[in-house]
């Protein structure tokens, strides 16, 4: 698996390219390298039988409950992080405020709340504090990104390429977030929103509810015919695809999804809801 500092370098490649994305690949800087410092305990490994049991009946391989989070450092880290957004977005001062002491005040709580984010994907009762839910799902999400990305690195290599054909992630559960058409084989591998896990998926059909049918299903190249935004009709979701089949250099995934944030803005603006 990629590391933070590789996945920093490949961003700052990219901000020579994409000058309007500075703002934003500064910020995701910032954030990797306090990702980087947090501080993440070893769990007991997995036995290769227990990791085959769990994939043969579709269930990834770590659980929210297996979170391995302790509650005051994962409620610091979320801190530092809306801080540090803050710092970056001006224009978000008041409601970041207003995550960190909602953050304080459930300090004691921040395994739980990150268990039930991670199985619904949502915060629960953050929006009836009149908080930012969007928001605060990006500064929760952020603070778990080194568990469960230390997990990933543990596990990834348990789970058989050919063995997975699921549209969620086998490592954590999380949905996908970009995609890739790889190099020589043209397999698409799409990339974990919440671990960064990568796994081979099917080229026709949503990853996100399963839909195959043709007429249902449409992709948006690019001028430059590199990326591609891949709708369903079905469910209104859409995956952001880099095509690498043709070329020179590998272009990290887990940097992709941030130098394409036009086409997320573009995607939203249409009524279609990403990963």
């Amino acid at each position: 698996m990629i590391d933070y500092q590789e996945i920093a370098r490949a961003l700052k490649q990219g901000a020579e390219k994409r000058p309007e994305l500075a703002d934003t690949i500064n910020l995701y800087c910032a954030l990797l390298e306090i990702q980087e410092q947090a501080q993440v305990s070893a769990r007991p490994p997995l036995s290769s039988a227990e990791a085959h049991a769990r994939l043969e009946e579709g269930r990834p391989l770590v659980s929210p409950d297996e979170l391995d989070a302790d509650p005051a450092g994962l409620g610091e880290l979320c801190a530092r992080i809306a801080f540090t957004i803050a710092e970056h977005r001006r224009d978000q001062v008041r409601p970041l405020a207003q995550i960190h002491a909602w953050l304080h005040e459930r300090r004691e709580r921040m395994r739980t709340i990150a268990v039930e984010y991670l199985r619904s994907g949502q915060v629960v009762n953050g929006d009836r504090a009149g908080i930012n839910r969007g928001l605060l799902a990006f500064v929760l999400s952020s603070g778990l990104s080194p568990f469960l990305r230390a997990r990933a690195r543990e596990l990834a290599p348990l789970v058989a390429d050919a063995g997975w054909r699921r549209g969620y992630c086998p490592v954590c559960g999380g949905e996908p977030d970009m995609a890739a058409l790889r190099k020589g084989s043209g397999r698409r591998r799409l990339l974990c929103s919440r671990c960064d896990s990568e796994w081979t998926f099917r080229r026709l059909g949503c990853p996100f509810c399963g839909n195959e049918e043709p007429a249902r299903l449409a992709y948006h190249p690019s001028d430059d015919h590199i990326y591609r935004l891949s709708v369903c009709e079905s469910c209104r979701r859409y995956l952001k695809t880099i095509e690498l089949r043709g070329a020179a250099a590998e272009h990290p995934l887990a940097a992709e999804r941030v130098l394409t944030a036009g086409m997320d803005a573009a995607a939203e603006r249409a009524g279609y809801r990403g990963g």
